[in-house]
């Protein structure tokens, strides 16, 4: 029998290898369909109103449901949940796989099916931190936490990769249907998890579960303290880096070169995964946050240091550092937050962070056009830092674990 090294002992138990499989397979397809469904639209309409009417569909409806998600991951049986919204999504996505094909003039139904994919997204991704201690030992959570996370971010960095070469040799349409075939193909090695709700001590309504969540989230201080950063962290980098950053890359190091410097981030975030499987601080949180500063401040360096070389070098250790971060932050919350709650939990942790994207990208405009595209870049970079930094100053983020 193979002896797995120490670092991959989370692999022993059936449970975490379902999850992380399953985990693996359907980013690899959302890492390939975030290039082909673009594609898809724009090769059916030619019309970027219309992507971005698709793509805000999903968005809206994934951050609108994301609480609707942390009860329901708290209510019924996890495993089973699951691979549900996983079947959901490969249908949605097989749906306007077929739309495409057909070049059918209704976008209006893309943009439907896109909403079921961002529904079925939402009843998922609170799952992600509440399942790894159901699947794993306490002594084995960061190691899990770090090798779920990896896997699914290797997948994703090779799906985007291989995404342009199914699209230019088998058409969009292919490339969102294997999107949706891995949908399912994960919802099969979900199927067998084990991983009933929590119990509970009785019955309550679906507004009291949403006020219970809320009352263990607001409760802690650590815990809001640092959403409440991220939430103006995230909306500075969506301003800067996501809609301006292509501007200003075009204008200074050219667009070859920004696709570089693009792909060092997930690159890192790889790298980051393997020195989560080593890392175990005295004080997490205190490591999480210093390692997580670096990508705010993306923004600052591209406006202010704009080369192309150094800035591949400073995005790919940003990507390390935000990956660091996350696996701290998920294995502090598995450990302080009652299991009965953390689905929960997680959704208003999620909502904190996302709600911030769409925000920071329709800033961008009117901040560039009042300051500049340059000082906007620095000044959010700046802002972006400061506030995650500032997290170090309460008490309850500088606790030892």
């Amino acid at each position: 029998m193979t002896v797995l090294p120490s670092s991959l002992a989370p692999l022993r138990e059936e449970g975490f290898r379902r999850l992380v499989t399953g985990t693996a397979i359907s980013r690899f397809g959302n890492g390939l369909a975030g290039v082909a469904l673009a594609f898809a639209v724009l090769d059916l309409t030619g019309s970027i109103a219309l992507l971005g009417l698709v793509v805000a569909a999903r968005s809206i409806t994934n951050v609108a449901l994301l609480l609707v998600g942390g009860v329901l991951a708290d209510r019924l049986p996890r495993g089973l949940l699951l691979s549900g919204s996983s079947v959901l999504s490969g249908v949605a996505q097989l749906g306007a796989a077929a739309i495409v094909a057909a070049r059918l003039d209704l976008v209006w139904l893309l943009a439907l099916l896109a909403a079921l994919n961002g529904a079925a997204s939402a009843v998922s991704q609170p799952l992600a931190s509440a399942l790894v201690p159901q699947t794993l030992p306490v002594p084995l959570l960061q190691q899990g936490n770090a090798l779920a996370r990896m896997s699914g971010n290797l997948t994703s960095l090779l799906g985007t990769a291989v995404a342009g070469l199914v699209v230019a040799f088998a058409g969009s349409a292919v490339a969102v249907a294997v999107d949706g075939v891995t949908f399912l193909l994960a919802a099969i090695a979900w199927a067998g998890l084990r991983a009933p709700a929590p119990d509970r001590e009785q019955a309550s309504s679906f507004v009291q579960d949403l006020v219970e969540g809320w009352h263990a989230f607001r409760t802690r201080r650590w815990l809001w303290t640092v959403v409440s950063a991220f939430t103006v962290s995230n909306c500075c980098y969506a301003c800067a880096v996501l809609v301006l950053g292509p501007v200003y890359a075009d204008a200074t190091i050219g667009r070859p070169a920004w696709g570089l410097v693009q792909a060092a981030l997930p690159a890192g975030l790889v790298l980051g995964g393997i020195v989560a499987l080593r890392l175990h601080p005295r004080r997490p949180l205190v490591v999480a946050m210093l390692c997580t500063v670096p990508f705010p401040l993306m923004a600052l360096v591209l406006g202010a240091a704009p080369v192309a070389g150094f800035l591949v070098v400073f995005f790919l250790l940003a990507g390390v550092g935000a990956e660091v971060f996350e696996v701290l932050w998920q294995t502090t919350m598995q450990h302080r937050i009652p299991a009965e709650v953390l689905a929960r939990v997680s959704s208003y942790d999620l909502l904190g962070s996302f709600v911030a994207i769409p925000i920071g990208q329709l800033l961008a405009a009117p901040v560039s056009a009042a300051l500049g595209v340059r000082p906007s870049l620095i000044l959010a970079g700046a802002i972006g830092g400061a506030v995650l930094l500032a997290c170090l100053l309460v008490r309850e983020v500088r606790a030892p674990a």
